[in-house]
């Protein structure tokens, strides 16, 4: 997998806690020599936000309660006024990030993981939505020898990053997040292998770009 190949297409990676969603996006980018985006997206909300990366990933991914719901929903065009007493942080980060997706994928091929992309870039036909799912047995193990943490209640912790993923994603986007039919291809790592997922998510792109051409 080290043959550079080329690419039209923008990849979304939505992805289960310990399922290698991240680095499946990674390879996925270095093979087809695009941009990569997940936790960046934070650094540059941040950045473009004049505050501090510590008070806005305290918020990444985490469920909010805001009547500006239907806003960020998508009734907005552009990503409004960060500076404004209506939003709550959590809002003021999906709204930015929501910018910096859009701008990303308007410069062209990238893949990008996590905080809605697929949602937010949902009125794109040059967009593949993809979630990474896996075995709980694998996904402990990645959580404890690849991520490092504690392996006392392990699945407990995994599953908790689950559901905070889950009700991030339903709120912002109405749909659900371990949803089939919320995607364009969902991929088990476990069954697959991290390189295999790659493979298969390379060769569904490749086939949705030739639909595309009509080829």
């Amino acid at each position: 997998m080290d043959i550079l190949m080329t690419t039209s297409t923008i990849y979304t990676i939505e992805r289960e806690f310990g399922s290698g969603g991240h680095i499946v996006g990674e390879k996925l980018a270095k093979l087809l020599d695009i941009p990569f985006y997940d936790s960046q997206i934070v650094d540059i909300a941040a950045k473009n936000a004049g505050v501090s990366r510590k008070l806005f990933e305290g918020f990444d991914e985490k469920p909010t309660n805001s009547f500006l719901y239907s806003l960020v929903m998508g009734s907005y065009t552009t990503a409004g006024s960060l500076h404004s007493s209506d939003l709550n942080i959590s809002d003021k980060l999906f709204v930015e990030e929501a910018k910096i997706i859009r701008e990303a994928a308007d410069k062209g091929p990238c893949v990008i993981v996590g905080r809605c992309g697929s949602y937010v870039l949902r009125e794109r036909n040059d967009v593949v939505r993809v979630f990474c799912t896996a075995d709980i047995e694998s996904r402990k193990h990645h959580a404890v020898y690849d991520l490092g943490m504690p392996e006392k209640r392990i699945e407990d912790a995994v599953l908790k990053r689950d559901k905070k993923r889950a009700s991030y994603f339903n709120y912002y986007t109405g749909k659900r997040w371990n949803d089939a039919s919320s995607y364009d291809l969902c991929v088990s790592t476990s069954t697959a292998g991290i390189d295999g997922a790659v493979e298969i998510v390379l060769a569904f792109g490749e086939m949705m770009e030739r639909q595309r051409s009509g080829k």
